[in-house]
């Protein structure tokens, strides 16, 4: 349950492993006024879908708005020619130009590398601090830190204390359509559908039938806006402009019967902006699949995070490219071992696979396994006598091998074992002899963490 007395703050930050300690130096500092608002994947480990509504409908949620932005040496072609020199996530920026947009009262902390400028203009509810990182690690410059990075987010936060309340927030269920159906025939029924799935109301813009006090009005009470920009009714394209000024999350559609497409101005120019999620259609059948997954988004943000949940959110993101797999025969009180490395990762924030935890879920564990094993960057295999002999240790090493350089292998020998699988000799056979299976489970997850540190490492460098 979300504590009311706290600012809930949506926090944009980089999802870069080395760039954890940074995010937990800036939140560790509003944390004890704030909750943690973020766009959670719903599958660990994974990217939550690049809905723009869905973000838009976050920014509707939030009390403030925080953005760490990082130097990032951006993709060719990620950046349009109008940004100039900046170096930094495109997808960053963007979200710092929705606040913006929204006029969220915000924080925006940016890395002198990153070419950022604020604003010529900079009002009290608007904070916009450069820093520079440390030589050693991943944290804002010391003595910078102490004699003004921190000043500066103290006094904003005492700025929000002294002018806002955090505020309640209930979602709209009214979706405002701004589509000439005279153009797309059929299209109404497939939009209500696509609605109704969702439990949301079809509300309709209409400039021909509703005094523009009234459509306005339709369009603030809404919860989600539905735009056509194929129509060349000049009356809706006006419709949509108001609702992008007042930040209504919006899916936003092309009819695209063929030929380039050439996006209307108030949606060119922002790096890594609604360019990046347009709907393009050419029949009102195709629209069903397109729309209902972003519609649906709208109903599984997730829950604010406070204290050691904020934390642990962040620091999740140190190993959150690695799956490591674990492969073994062990069972009764031999599978002790397993069990405390699993908990071991878990704690140090890895993202785990053992078999036995999904065939006990009742899930399609066949299915899970395969996808598991195709998403695999770290593969254990505890190698007791009897390994060879199990049909699915077999098949999990066998899938693994033929993966190559793409996966690390961690052959550990157990139970008296002596010999190395005859595939691995050439890698190194960790024996494990102790007793004790908390020791043997130490031992055998710093092994695991040396080696995710070592990739991290190597990607650093890239």
């Amino acid at each position: 349950m979300a504590d009311e007395s706290r600012f809930a703050v949506y926090f944009s930050h980089s999802w870069r492993p080395r760039d954890v300690e940074l995010n937990l130096q800036i939140w560790q500092e509003l944390a004890p006024d704030c909750t943690l608002l973020v766009d959670v994947p719903e599958e660990p480990g994974a990217d939550p879908p690049y809905y723009i509504n869905r973000i838009e409908e976050l920014l509707r949620r939030t009390d403030l708005f925080v953005s760490v932005l990082t130097y990032r040496e951006p993709r060719a072609g990620e950046l349009p020619p109008a940004t100039g020199t900046l170096r930094c996530s495109p997808y960053s920026l963007f979200e710092i130009r929705l606040a913006e947009r929204a006029d969220i009262p915000r924080l925006v902390l940016y890395e002198r590398r990153s070419g950022f400028r604020p604003p010529r203009i900079v009002r009290p509810w608007e904070t916009y601090q450069e820093y520079v990182c440390g030589t050693q690690k991943r944290q804002v410059e010391s003595q910078l830190w102490t004699t003004v990075v921190q000043d500066k987010i103290q006094k904003w936060k005492a700025w929000a204390a002294k002018h806002r309340r955090p505020v309640s927030y209930e979602r709209s269920k009214n979706a405002a359509v701004l589509i000439d159906p005279s153009l797309y025939a059929g299209i109404d029924d497939v939009l209500r559908d696509a609605l109704d799935a969702c439990e949301y109301d079809l509300v309709r813009c209409d400039p021909d039938r509703q005094r523009s006090s009234e459509a306005l009005r339709n369009l603030r009470e809404a919860g989600l806006v539905l735009a056509e920009f194929g129509s060349s009714n000049a009356a809706l394209g006006q419709l949509y402009a108001a609702a992008h000024g007042l930040g209504v999350p919006a899916v936003r559609m092309l009819y695209y019967p063929g030929g380039p497409i050439d996006l209307p101005w108030i949606l060119k120019g922002d790096a890594g902006g609604f360019g990046n999620d347009i709907v393009t259609w050419n029949k009102p059948e195709d629209l069903t699949e397109l729309l209902q997954p972003r519609i649906d988004a709208m109903g599984r943000l997730s829950e604010g995070r406070s204290d050691g949940a904020a934390l642990d959110y962040l620091q999740s993101k140190r190993y959150s490219q690695f799956l490591v797999f674990i492969s073994h025969t062990l069972e009764g009180s031999d599978r002790e071992l397993v069990d405390q490395v699993y908990t071991l990762l878990k704690d140090w924030y890895v993202t785990p696979f053992e078999y036995h935890r999904v065939n006990t879920a009742g899930s399609d564990w066949k299915k899970a396994l395969a996808e598991s094993l195709k998403r695999t960057t770290h593969f254990v295999a505890f190698l007791d006598p009897t390994y060879e002999q199990s049909e699915y240790c077999e098949y999990e090493l066998r899938e693994i091998l033929k993966r190559g350089s793409e996966v690390t292998v961690l052959p550990f020998m157990i139970l008296g074992r002596e010999r190395p699988n005859p595939d691995l000799k050439q890698i190194h056979n960790k024996l494990i002899s102790s007793r004790n299976p908390r020791a043997n489970a130490e031992i055998v997850a710093r092994q695991i963490i040396g080696k995710l540190d070592e990739a991290l490492s190597r990607s650093d460098q890239d």
